[in-house]
């Protein structure tokens, strides 16, 4: 019991207003069927069958809705497994395959020379002069190398699918030159480091070359590293260019890891199927220099510029996940138990205002109708009609079973009312899950309620109105 308690309290500060609207609806329920002979049980047993009788039809009310927000909770959470489950597992099994974020790291050049040096042996006897020995030593030649950089990026969006799910990838061309200097009076080993992403799964087509010669002969590889040594004469310049094809998925980044003087830096990059409205970021990226759509409009190119900049920030572009399968559907769904409870409390106190009985056999198969229409959505939008088609059956379905439950009432007026309900409730309502922003769906639901109290305010005060005349 207390148990159950804790539930009804929990889902109370869950959903507030839907809860306090079936409180009412029970309790009015409660005080519709006590008042039917009340006025004429005078002695206590009498009295207290007509609470239990009233006390278990506001119990069963509460009953029905609940068992049938259970069930459409439970569509949820099984569509939601095979349509909604990005989680971290899947999201690290697909990076495995098709590959990381891409994070491209500037490549770092380490100047060194040797240099000969005495050094003094130990002695034996203090009072002996000293003897020396001639070493050679590395010297390391501190100097900013990087006299400019162009890089130009290629990146064709393409969606990866695992399982269910699907994940923003890409493949892109790459191609990074860098015109550099030995700013120093001797000539050098000049160490290069050029940083490979990390945990990627596959790079084609990788060519270093340095001043138009193929370095491939030259190249050390370790993990997440490709490095070489040239000897550089004083004051040298020279140009190294790198180019490789990979793949990637979620955001393409590049950084200068150290902090130094940039100068005559340029870095485009083209997003063939990403237009400039839906661009966005990585954390601790600097916004581009200068943003421009694709000569298709489809696309967009982005270019950063740097002179005599110094930062550690990088540059690139963070991809807007895919709308994944049944994800109209699933928004849609996730609204469902809300809908259905609003939709039989709002039947309800429409039959107790006009002075009809609740017939519980008949809310609880308006109730089972109308979660047809979720069922109906989640059992083949995949395989027949889509989102759009399989809606529109369910919607179907659930108007006809409507009108067949209720066309033998007596009154046109509260027919119209139970049609129109229904009608708003399958046909408006579940299409606020497809609000993009949650403001909006919040909005949307605000203005519901409003609406709903406008409407029984006023059907309370026609009804009385019809009474009294």
């Amino acid at each position: 019991m207390l148990g159950l308690l804790t539930r009804i309290f929990e889902w109370i500060n869950v959903e507030p207003a839907v809860s306090l609207l079936m409180i009412i609806t029970a309790v009015v329920l409660f005080g519709s069927a006590f008042n039917v002979d009340a006025e004429s049980k005078n002695s206590f047993w009498p009295w207290f069958r007509q609470v239990i009788e009233a006390s278990m039809g506001a119990i069963l009310f509460l009953g029905l809705l609940w068992a049938f927000r259970s069930v459409l909770n439970d569509t949820v959470a099984t569509f939601y497994s095979t349509h909604g489950s990005l989680s971290d597992i899947s999201r690290e099994s697909a990076w495995s395959i098709w590959g990381r974020p891409h994070a491209q790291i500037e490549l770092t050049i380490k100047h060194t020379r040797p240099v000969e040096v005495q050094e003094e042996l130990p002695r034996e006897d203090p009072t002996q002069p000293p003897v020396y020995r001639t070493v050679t030593q590395i010297q390391d030649i501190p100097q900013n190398s990087i006299l400019g950089f162009m890089g130009d990026v290629q990146m064709k969006l393409n969606e990866r699918q695992k399982g269910y799910a699907l994940y923003s990838g890409y493949t892109l061309d790459a191609m990074f030159r860098y015109d550099i200097q030995n700013d120093s009076a001797f000539e050098t080993d000049a160490d290069f480091s050029f940083p490979l992403s990390s945990g990627q799964t596959l790079f084609e087509n990788f060519i270093v070359e340095m001043d138009g010669r193929d370095l491939s002969s030259d190249l050390r590889f370790s993990p997440d590293l490709v490095s070489w040594t040239k000897k550089m004469k004083p004051h040298q310049k020279s140009e190294i260019v790198v180019r490789y094809s990979s793949r990637g998925m979620d955001y393409f980044y590049y950084q200068i890891p150290l902090q130094r003087e940039i100068k005559d830096f340029q870095l485009t990059l083209t997003i063939d199927r990403l237009p400039v409205s839906l661009l966005n970021y990585p954390d601790r990226v600097i916004t581009p220099t200068d943003i421009k759509p694709t000569n298709d409009g489809k696309g967009s190119m982005l270019t950063w510029k740097l002179d005599r900049a110094i930062t550690i920030a990088g540059m690139g572009v963070s991809l807007p996940p895919p709308e994944q399968p049944g994800a109209q559907v699933l928004r849609v769904l996730v609204v469902s138990p809300y809908a259905l409870t609003l939709l039989g409390a709002m039947l309800a106190l429409t039959l107790l205002i006009w002075g009809e009985k609740v017939q519980f056999v008949d809310l609880s198969l308006l109730s089972a109708a109308y979660s047809t229409l979720f069922l109906v959505m989640a059992g083949v939008s995949d395989y027949f009609f889509g989102f759009w088609g399989s809606l529109l059956i369910g919607t179907g379905l659930v108007l006809l079973l409507t009108y067949f439950l209720f066309r033998k009432l007596e009154s046109r007026a509260l027919k119209r009312l139970i049609y129109g309900l229904v009608a708003f409730f399958t046909v408006a309502y579940p299409l606020s899950g497809l609000l993009p922003l949650t403001e909006q769906q919040n909005a949307f639901n605000i203005m519901v309620q409003v609406g709903l109290i406008l409407y029984l305010v006023i059907l309370s005060i026609r009804r009385r109105d019809q009474q009294t005349a």
